[in-house]
């Protein structure tokens, strides 16, 4: 994870704490999977898990990777999605 700026981690979490400022926020890195997740939690409210892909933490700068999570909606995306869990790859935004 070293080669990853941790600038864009701080951009997703940034992003995820505007959007949903009273609920608790913990990650981990998912190394069978290369995948980052970002798990929100507050009390009586389901889980929302965001999943952010190497290739998408690695191949941009930090204000690069929070113009893509405005851009796709990712706060509202993960809100409304069916299970509240979500994967941003490189081909966008995805239910998983």
């Amino acid at each position: 994870m070293s080669d990853i700026d941790e600038g864009c981690f701080e951009a997703v979490r940034s992003h995820l704490q505007q959007a949903f400022p009273d609920w608790r926020l913990d990650e981990r890195w998912d190394s069978a999977r290369a995948t980052h997740t970002f798990r929100l939690t507050k009390h009586r409210e389901p889980v929302h898990l965001l999943k952010v892909s190497r290739e998408v933490l690695g191949d941009n700068r930090p204000n690069d990777l929070a113009a893509i999570l405005k851009h796709q909606q990712v706060a509202q995306a993960l809100r409304q999605a069916d299970r509240h869990r979500l994967l941003l790859c490189s081909r966008g935004v995805e239910a998983i």
